[in-house]
């Protein structure tokens, strides 16, 4: 099994923050509800 890697840019109480998930199957779709 591989092991999930994520990264986080932004600031933790601004507007917006971007999310880079690595070692996901290619194709496979998420919804923000799945991530959080």
């Amino acid at each position: 099994m591989r092991r999930l890697r994520w990264l986080t840019a932004g600031e933790s109480h601004g507007p917006a923050l971007v999310v880079i998930l690595e070692g996901l199957p290619a194709g496979l779709a998420l919804s923000s509800d799945d991530v959080d």
